[in-house]
């Protein structure tokens, strides 16, 4: 249905009025609504009123709805807390880290839009000095504000204690933070660290105590390494020092110098083998030795020695009993660092018959 009240009409022109008689006062609602649109939607009522009666009910039955009929609820939301407006040079090292619990009564529909996830009980901390700060919590502190229709029952804790420190500042040394063993075969000749002081930040409490700053554990273990001797040159993050404590830069280069190890291992009871005997039948007293290797990690710990390497040469021996001493042929790698027994008796006998 059209309403004719809502449809703009032509005005007769209106003569203009005589500036000798006195211009008749108007009512104020009518110096911002037009006349002609008054008296449309006023034809339109006079000629539907059924049509007006329904509309306005309707509009009162929603209202009524809305606002008096919706039972109230009851819904607990937990607030975390946080700090506004704290004074330059101060720092809240330790947080409540157990929210606030709010009891709220209301319409349900208001008390569902209360966001636990955007709301906040935010402290005002403008007047505050280091020490503990004792602060009575209230509605007065939720940002957003909550819906003025909801009230608050209760509050759990109604009151939170803050500790309020100093925010110090200190340059101290790094300390690389070495775990575990390198790989086999190999020792942490030295460790270097660049740069070596990095500037440390947070609460005087946690800044004070510090003696130096560790970098975040290097695995030793993970290290792949090969050759006589190893430079490795990592990037590594400071390792936590605290809550609220910060580092400037917060990395270092951690340069690693690895070296071979050297270990000593020994070998029991080697057979010896008697070389170049030729027509004599030889007896060597006693038959075997004993051997200390020295030599890298790395290779030493799977070697396995030829058993013709321990020997001893009887060229140009003649018959008879003589001193000798076993001769080891071993990779440029290893040194022989004793040797049991140090000499040996070779009794050298000719074969009968001049054969062997």
């Amino acid at each position: 249905m059209k309403l004719s009240g809502l449809t703009p009409r032509r005005r007769p022109p209106v003569a203009a009025p005589d500036p000798g008689l006195p211009t008749p006062a108007r009512r104020a609602w009518r110096s911002w609504i037009p006349a002609d649109i008054v008296r449309g939607v006023w034809s339109d009522l006079r000629a539907h009123p059924g049509l007006f009666l329904m509309s306005l009910g309707l509009a009162v039955i929603l209202w009524f709805t809305i606002n008096v009929t919706e039972r109230d609820a009851e819904r607990v939301v937990e607030l975390p807390v946080t700090v506004r407006k704290l004074p330059p040079g101060l720092i809240v090292p330790d947080l409540p880290t157990k929210p606030v619990a709010f009891t709220l009564r209301g319409p349900r529909t208001i008390l569902d839009n209360v966001d636990e996830h955007k709301t906040r009980v935010s402290l005002d901390l403008t007047n505050a000095m280091p020490g503990d700060q004792r602060i009575e919590l209230g509605v007065h502190l939720v940002r957003p504000e909550l819906p003025r229709r909801l009230k608050v029952l209760r509050i759990e804790p109604q009151r939170v204690k803050v500790r309020v420190d100093r925010l110090a500042r200190r340059t101290l040394p790094v300390r690389a933070e070495l775990v575990g063993t390198p790989p086999l075969g190999y020792n942490v000749a030295e460790s270097q660290v660049m740069p070596a002081s990095v500037e440390v930040s947070g609460p005087a409490a946690k800044v004070d105590e510090l003696h130096d700053v560790g970098t975040e554990p290097i695995d030793l273990r993970a290290l792949a390494v090969s050759g006589t001797a190893t430079k490795i040159d990592q990037t590594v993050l400071l390792g936590w020092a605290g809550h609220f404590v910060s580092f400037n830069p917060d990395h270092v280069k951690v340069t690693l110098h690895l070296e071979e190890a050297y270990v000593v291992r020994e070998f029991r009871k080697l057979d010896v083998q008697i070389r170049n005997l030729g027509p004599l039948r030889a007896q060597l007293v006693p038959p075997t030795v004993d051997l200390s290797i020295r030599g890298p990690q790395r290779l030493l710990h799977n070697f396995t020695l030829d058993p013709a390497a321990v020997t001893v040469d009887a060229a140009g021996l003649t018959a008879g009993r003589h001193k000798v001493t076993a001769h080891i042929e071993l990779p440029p790698a290893f040194e022989i660092v004793r040797q049991t027994p140090e000499v040996q008796t070779l009794q050298l006998q000719p074969i009968e018959g001049g054969r062997h």
